[in-house]
């Protein structure tokens, strides 16, 4: 198990969630007092979201060579509820998607991870929701920014130990996003024993509680891959988006 940590929030990725557009916070058509009222407040949601979270993660690597990739997308990875009775043999995991094999071709090894911030924050965020809805709200986001943050800060430290053999990581995908089921998301939890592991278990739904927990796939090639995956072009929610609409988008 390890414990990434969480550095100071980004505070433009707050504002965006927010709907601020990031840095045009400036900008926004608010007097003063109201302003700093917001500041204010949100400084107290990144405390209070800071001190509460307990940053832990699990990872294993193994060989793309024993994961089974299928893109064909008709067919759904469905209710997989024990890892070893869905399994062929020969293989570890099994993986849904176009997206996922892209990221996978021409890599040697993958990284299954999960990471959670604990039930310390799911309390208070709880605690929140019924006393302070306007808190809660904000308390929420700065939790999903910090979030990304852990397993942006596992991501460095994984590399940091892979570059020695020059071995590069790629980006990191997760169940729900593209084409990947989100049905993948409790063979990968089983497979990592995430729940006796770091406590991080999944509801009938494959929902993951804690909800500020992240678990993903990435790739280790021999060579620096380009990262084609982010972004709105390959969102799921890209006909419905709130930021598109606006001429936004939700990450910077």
């Amino acid at each position: 198990m390890l414990r990434p940590e969480i550095t100071a929030l980004d505070r433009n990725e707050i504002y965006t969630y927010l709907g601020l557009h990031g840095s045009d916070i400036k900008s926004v058509q608010m007097d003063s007092c109201e302003k700093k009222r917001m500041e204010d407040q949100i400084d107290f949601c990144e405390r209070e979201v800071l001190a509460a979270a307990s940053p832990r993660a699990v990872y294993k690597i193994i060989p793309v060579s024993s994961i089974l990739i299928s893109a064909n997308t008709q067919r759904v990875l469905s209710d997989v509820c024990s890892l070893k009775q869905s399994l062929p043999d020969g293989y570890d995991i099994i993986l849904e998607g176009k997206d996922i094999a892209n990221l996978l071709d021409d890599c040697s090894e993958a990284i299954l991870m999960a990471l959670t911030l604990g039930t310390g924050l799911e309390k208070r965020l709880m605690r929140e929701e019924v006393t302070d809805m306007s808190n809660a709200l904000i308390m929420d986001i700065c939790a999903s920014v910090a979030v990304d943050n852990a397993a942006d800060h596992l991501m460095t430290m994984l590399q940091e130990e892979l570059k020695e053999s020059g071995r590069f990581l790629t980006n990191r995908y997760s169940p729900g996003y593209g084409d990947l089921p989100l049905s993948v998301q409790r063979p990968l939890i089983e497979y990592l024993d995430a729940p006796r592991q770091i406590g991080l278990t999944l509801t009938a739904a494959n929902l993951m509680v804690p909800r500020k927990s992240i678990t993903a796939i990435l790739g280790i090639s021999g060579h620096m891959k380009k990262k084609v995956l982010g972004g709105c072009a390959r969102c799921p929610l890209k006909p419905k988006c709130f930021y598109r609409a606006r001429g936004t988008r939700c990450f910077l």
